[in-house]
């Protein structure tokens, strides 16, 4: 009992020396979702580890990485233009624009939008997110039209190809 509490002392202990090691996280994950507001928008919401996506945030802007997992939005929305592309039936990009972000935990939540839209019939997506970062990164993509769910997952192996989304 007395070597068990000890090494779970000592590993407490170890942790406090290591912040690092106590913050980090096996996942390399993100997961993002696309909907037709009722607003008429086409809006996609990613969720992405802080630290991993104000990392990845700051060297596609050229900076350090922030300390603090913060980020400028102009700096958010150049890395989201760049890792998450969505086309239309004819294969437009449609822009997205930028509408919030907010973090929660070690998580971030980033939402853009694209006005004009009734149904996400035909829309593709390709979505690099920290594909530059992880060569185990996996990209989680959920769409819900009109009740009709949808799951794509997206790999490094994928590269920058785009897939449909329903």
């Amino acid at each position: 009992m007395v070597r068990t509490l000890t090494a779970a002392l000592a590993m407490v202990v170890g942790l406090g020396a290591a912040p690092a090691l106590a913050w980090s996280h096996p996942l390399h994950t993100t997961l993002a979702e696309v909907v037709i507001d009722d607003q008429g928008s086409l809006r996609v919401t990613l969720r992405a580890f802080a630290d991993d996506f104000s990392a990845a945030v700051a060297r596609h802007a050229g900076k350090p990485k922030p300390s603090d997992f913060g980020a400028t939005d102009a700096d958010v929305t150049s890395y989201i233009a760049a890792t998450v592309v969505v086309q239309d039936l004819n294969g437009r990009r449609i822009p997205l624009e930028w509408s919030g972000a907010r973090r929660t935990g070690e998580l971030m939540w980033i939402t853009v939008r694209a006005p004009g839209f009734r149904s996400l019939k035909g829309i593709r997506v390709a979505y690099s997110t920290l594909f530059e970062s992880f060569p185990d990164q996996v990209n989680i993509l959920q769409s819900n039209d009109n009740g009709r769910r949808h799951t794509v997952l997206f790999t490094a192996s994928d590269g920058r190809s785009s897939k449909p989304i329903l």
